[in-house]
């Protein structure tokens, strides 16, 4: 099972990370950049499987690509905002933790202008003028 297999990594990683961090903490970090990777090449397989699921059901339904695909942004600006700025905390790098949040929020509001400009052109449409 992908679940066991994944905490058990995530078991032995933290172990070993707690036992080295007090010796080589540069040793322990890398060590933690190692399992996170690791750790998330267990989920690409299943994520691809979704977006290929998602991308059917939107060509089934004629859903327009470009608001498929920002969704898809957002969601991976947010997931990877969220990793980077935890691994970043846990190196004892709060500050630079807060503008890695900072920025992907602003990434996240980039990327969404087409989004946005639809919402705003179907209100627009709907007002009497």
């Amino acid at each position: 099972m992908l679940i066991v297999q994944v905490i058990l990594i995530g078991f032995v990683a933290a172990l070993l990370i707690t036992l080295i961090k007090a010796y080589q903490p540069t040793i322990a970090l890398v060590l933690l950049i190692i399992t996170t990777c690791l750790l998330f090449y267990f989920i690409l397989a299943p994520v691809t499987e979704i977006i290929s699921l998602l991308r059917d059901l939107a060509n089934q339904y004629r859903i327009n690509f470009i608001y498929l695909d920002t969704v898809f942004q957002i969601i991976g600006i947010a997931y990877l905002t969220e990793l980077g700025a935890q691994l970043t905390n846990d190196a004892g790098l709060g500050s630079i933790a807060s503008k890695i949040e900072l920025v992907g929020k602003v990434l996240i509001l980039i990327v969404s202008v087409p989004v946005l400009t639809a919402v705003i052109e179907a209100i627009i449409r709907f007002i009497p003028q």
